[in-house]
């Protein structure tokens, strides 16, 4: 009779035993689903936002948080976002400012560092629920003042204003394109080329997914003449069944060039044309043939025959025929 109840006692303890270790299974189990979420997330979020390193810059609000500043920018919320129900409250102002403004500065020290960019005002950029009635049009809005100096006309940039409507500033690539702009416009680039490192830095930068790199030689389309379709392109205004193919084949020409020629090409490139005041002495866009030239001064070769080859239509020049070709049409513009 004793045998049973021997039995029983064993049977509890090892009953306790057995629920620890389930218990013990489940908290690992849940642990590790846990982790397994956690990484998930950490993957998504890599994907979705920029991974650079906060930059170091202090933020100043307003009382109000409808204004803040940073080291290279002012952001601003305009009067129609006051009744937007996440815009509506000074902390939601400040919050949403102060993340726009680290993702800014991060972006002005990397387009700084790959092209050597550096406006010397600071950039004024205005969120808005609408801009002209659109919630997918933002603009940039050079301020030039034109003096007379050493003989001829030149313009100054005296600041750069953006406008933005929220719908297309939540989208982080495309925010990092039209934010690239406000440098781009002070050289007044070919369009393709402008467009091409506004590319780069969306899919580079902020991870965009809308557009990819190009084969350049087996993805070249021709307009009637025979032109590269990018080389005259007047950018969204003139948008048409090749305007996607347009943005990613600019964007293709400009890495592959900076791919080849380094990491202090571009840098270099807008040092020539800023110590030729080329931007401050044009009326107008700069030719392609124009470009090509500074880019064969920085690159140490001329790229006129891998400009041929890709089917740009452009000429051979020297700095005094850019230079003298310049003055003429200003010459001529004033006289008007």
């Amino acid at each position: 009779m004793k045998k049973p109840n021997q039995r029983n006692n064993y049977s509890a303890p090892i009953a306790i035993l057995l629920l620890i270790a389930l218990l013990f299974a489940g908290c690992a189990a849940l642990e590790e689903a846990q982790q397994r979420k956690q990484e998930r997330t950490r993957r998504q979020q890599q994907e979705r936002y920029v991974t650079f390193e906060r930059p170091d810059t202090e933020i100043e609000a307003s009382s109000d948080s409808l204004t803040l500043t940073s080291e290279h920018y002012t952001f601003t919320f305009a009067d129609d976002l006051l009744t937007h129900a996440d815009y509506d409250e000074p902390e939601e102002r400040q919050n949403v400012g102060k993340g726009a403004l680290l993702f800014m500065e991060s972006l002005y020290n990397y387009v700084h560092d790959i092209f050597g960019f550096e406006p010397k005002h600071q950039l004024m950029v205005n969120l808005r629920q609408t801009h002209h009635g659109s919630t997918n049009l933002a603009t940039t809005s050079t301020r030039t003042q034109t003096i007379y100096q050493n003989g001829e006309w030149l313009k100054v940039v005296e600041g750069i204003e953006m406008d933005f409507p929220v719908a297309m500033f939540n989208q982080r690539d495309v925010r990092a394109h039209e934010l690239t702009h406000a440098f781009t416009n002070i050289y007044l680039l070919p369009t393709w080329f402008a467009e091409g490192i506004a590319v780069l830095v969306q899919v580079e930068y902020a991870r965009g997914k809308s557009h990819r790199r190009l084969g350049l030689y087996e993805e070249l389309k021709t307009d009637l003449d025979g032109r590269n379709a990018v080389q005259y392109w007047k950018g969204h205004l003139s948008a048409d069944q090749l305007t996607q193919w347009r943005y990613s084949y600019s964007y293709s020409i400009v890495a592959e060039l900076k791919n080849r020629f380094g990491e202090d090409f571009y840098p270099t490139l807008f040092r020539l044309i800023e110590a030729d005041q080329l931007h401050q002495r044009l009326h107008g866009e700069m030719t392609t043939s124009f470009l090509v030239y500074y880019l064969s001064q920085a690159a140490g070769q001329d790229l006129i025959p891998f400009f041929r080859e890709l089917k740009f239509q452009v000429q051979q020049l020297t700095k005094s025929e850019i230079l003298s070709t310049i003055m003429q049409a200003n010459q001529e513009h004033l006289g008007r």
